[in-house]
């Protein structure tokens, strides 16, 4: 089914009626610009990992600023990035007979936004492409790259790319519980998703979403850094071992080392920006796992 101009009266005539509305409120944009933080955090040492495990190396991976032309090279990536990301939507958009218009904008003064919107409505398997192939794409391609140049740094910008899409994600984990024949239409800062008189509105939360995240991440970051930083190192110094690392020594994969000293003591360090990554991870799998959606 081909994308009609969005009317609310000729989609009336067809059956459908307004099913569900998304509005991105100044709560909502607060709770999303901190999943983001947490995000970023998350997907930088895993791009990381990946292309140490791609390009076969067990180094330490470690760029200067002066490899990006410093802060304004980072900026210039970050602004690529955002850009390359709504083109992206803008294309798939095009390829369903949208017209794309782009823009920027600051949700409530909290979350910085650019878009990609179209006056069609899609159907939602349409929608899910258009939504997350920026995602999908520039993640694979940007492997690719990091790989074929050995540029490590890349993974700044996947990571923000990846970090931004989690909006996406959420939305599109709403639109594909409902039927294929629902449409879907972008508001910028939301969308309205229009059914048949047969369907019934899917319930969602990102208030759960969110408070579920935010207790998992805060109680696995108490845990590793008790446990990593008090409890398994006198443990270790009890139990007379020498030596202990947890992960991949000398990668990006190295989360804790430890090490016995002469003199009876130890020296232990932690990586941060992996205790970081874990707690996001363990973070979004409570929250998933605590945000069953229900239906009415």
């Amino acid at each position: 089914m081909n994308p009609t101009s969005f009317n609310t009266q000729t989609l009336h005539q067809r059956g459908y009626q307004l099913l569900d509305e998304l509005t991105l409120t100044r709560t909502l944009a607060a709770k999303f610009f901190f999943l983001a933080t947490g995000g970023f955090f998350l997907f930088l040492p895993i791009f990381l990992a990946t292309y140490a495990f791609l390009a076969g190396t067990n180094q330490n991976i470690n760029f200067g600023f002066s490899q990006v032309q410093g802060w304004l090279g980072i900026l210039l990536l970050i602004g690529l990035t955002i850009i390359f990301h709504e083109l992206i939507h803008g294309a798939v958009m095009s390829i369903y007979g949208g017209k794309p218009r782009y823009g920027v904008g600051l949700s409530h003064f909290v979350l910085p936004y650019a878009y990609a919107t179209s006056s069609k409505v899609f159907t939602r398997n349409q929608f899910l492409q258009i939504t997350l192939a920026p995602f999908a794409i520039i993640s694979v391609l940007g492997v690719l790259l990091m790989v074929v140049l050995q540029t490590p740094w890349l993974a700044i910008a996947l990571a923000i790319n990846a970090a931004g899409a989690i909006v996406d994600v959420w939305v599109s984990s709403i639109v594909w519980r409902y039927p294929r024949h629902i449409l879907v239409e972008d508001t910028v800062i939301g969308l309205r998703i229009y059914g048949k008189s047969g369907d019934r509105r899917v319930a969602h939360s990102a208030n759960g979403l969110f408070w579920n995240f935010f207790t998992g991440f805060a109680l696995a970051m108490v845990v590793i850094w008790l446990g990593l930083g008090f409890v398994l190192p006198v443990i270790l110094s009890m139990l007379g071992v020498e030596t202990l690392t947890l992960g991949i020594p000398d990668t990006p994969l190295s989360l804790y080392q430890y090490q016995r000293t002469d003199d009876g003591g130890f020296l232990s360090s932690i990586q941060f920006i992996n205790v970081l990554a874990l707690s996001s991870a363990v973070g979004l799998i409570y929250g998933i796992n605590n945000s069953k959606p229900k239906t009415k």
